[in-house]
């Protein structure tokens, strides 16, 4: 079941919003345009068959779980907001590949 994939997914984007709130500036700006991407890949990834047992799979789960970790680490510590942007923009590369792949073959 693709489900831990759209439940990690969505709540990554509730926790870039609360971050995003405690910001100001470009900072804000990018992380609230990253938990709109979120949203958005977790709705398509609703309605898609993604394959969980595939390497990319499992990537963006890893990639969903180091993004997570790193906001909350800048939750705590302001200084690691730019760490988290990048792994939360990386978590948004690794979903987007899967959600594509499982579109791609739908068509076939």
């Amino acid at each position: 079941m693709s489900h831990e994939l759209v439940e990690k997914t969505a709540g990554l984007a509730s926790r870039v919003n609360n971050l995003a709130v405690k910001q100001s500036g470009i900072s804000s700006r990018q992380l609230l345009i990253q938990q709109d991407k979120l949203i958005k890949l977790a709705m398509v990834a609703i309605v898609q068959d993604l394959e969980c047992e595939k390497p990319a799979y499992k990537k963006a789960i890893d990639g969903l779980n180091k993004a997570i970790k790193a906001v909350e680490n800048a939750d705590k510590d302001i200084t690691k907001v730019a760490d988290a942007i990048k792994r939360v923009k990386e978590a948004i590369d690794l979903i987007t590949k899967v959600v594509e792949v499982a579109a791609a073959s739908a068509c076939i």
